[in-house]
């Protein structure tokens, strides 16, 4: 199977220069924990994901030091958390995104989404040979395509 059977479409697009804000409550409401971003151009720019944003939501002193386990001896209000979620929700969604993404081609066999997968980045982008999003593949998407692909050649369970 090729990538491009695999992917689905990526419906609502997400621009590098959109409030944080609205991206972060598109993301809850409709409880996506990562999300393909693309420029005006529909490039894709990179991910956004529920772990990356919470990572900002570590205090300052707490993310600058690596290799730390706990930090129970830090207290802290509703009110210093909501300080650091407004901060984040203030930015645009370029200041947030990574850009080290995998991306696949639509041509691209489908081990090679597979591999992304495995390695925790549980959507993977589908991009032509412009960088132009034209779908993304997930674990549900990949069981949707092969229960599809079944079914057409009768070999249903």
């Amino acid at each position: 199977m090729d990538c491009r059977t695999c992917m689905s479409p990526v419906t609502t697009r997400l621009y590098a220069d959109q409030p944080a804000a609205s991206v972060i409550d598109f993301m809850r409401e409709h409880h996506m924990e990562l999300v393909p971003i693309v420029d005006r151009e529909d490039n894709f720019v990179g991910l956004l994901s529920t772990g990356a944003l919470m990572r900002m939501l570590l205090p300052r002193s707490i993310s600058m030091m690596r290799g730390i386990k706990h930090a129970s001896y830090l207290r802290e209000s509703p009110q210093d958390l909501q300080k650091r979620m407004d901060e984040i929700r203030a930015k645009t969604l370029a200041e947030l995104v990574s850009t080290y993404a995998k991306t696949v081609h639509p041509e691209a066999a489908l081990a090679d989404a597979l591999m992304a997968i495995s390695e925790k980045q549980y959507i993977v982008p589908v991009v032509d040979d412009d960088n132009k999003l034209v779908g993304a593949i997930s674990y549900f998407s990949i069981m949707h395509a092969v229960e599809a692909e079944n079914q057409k050649a009768g070999n249903t369970p």
